[in-house]
């Protein structure tokens, strides 16, 4: 499913969070027949060569080619990272506390986050940050977080996809809390 832009053969994309890089064949309809296909929908697509590329992975539009007069490597259009900083919402009943582990959905991937400590609190009668160190239940925070492996994220107000994960308790497997990555 192409969640922003137009994917036409042609394109250069890169495999996220690997990083490996390739060039879009083909992109095929529901009825195997050739296609430029735009954002929202689905289609199949061949790769110039074989990738792994495993569930959860993203596919994202490569990075504008360096200049061959330049020195300078170009900045990567989408960096992987294990360290995040994040708006959360918490759902459960139980505080949301420093070092606890929770399961991270990101797309389709399913990954272990750790909450390494809660930043701020948001009061909802003034609007201001507080000094907190756990967030009760309906509360709304700032976090950072530790991830077991590095995703492409970026802040939410620039991919509503990218920027956006849940977090589900571990041992309970509810849904924890809404991420919006900062």
């Amino acid at each position: 499913r192409v969640s922003a832009g137009e994917l036409a053969a042609g394109a250069a994309v890169q495999i996220l969070p690997s990083g490996q890089r390739a060039t879009v064949a083909e992109v095929i309809d529901h009825v195997r027949q050739p296609c430029t296909v735009g954002a929202g929908h689905s289609a199949g697509l061949k790769l110039d060569r074989e990738l792994d590329i495993s569930r959860g992975d993203w596919i994202v539009a490569a990075p504008a080619a360096a200049d061959p007069d330049s020195f300078d490597e170009p900045a990567p259009a989408y960096a992987s990272s294990k360290e995040l900083q994040a708006v959360v919402a918490w759902l459960d009943d139980d505080a949301l506390t420093p070092g606890r582990v929770y399961w991270a959905l990101h797309g389709h991937r399913w990954i272990k986050a750790r909450v390494k400590r809660v930043v701020s609190q948001l009061n909802i009668n003034t609007l201001a940050r507080e000094d907190s160190h756990e967030l009760p239940a309906n509360a709304i925070g700032r976090v950072e977080l530790t991830l077991q492996d590095a995703i492409p994220a970026v802040p939410y107000a620039q991919s509503r996809k990218l920027g956006a994960m849940i977090l589900v308790d571990s041992a309970s497997n509810r849904t924890a809390a809404a991420v919006l990555i900062a």
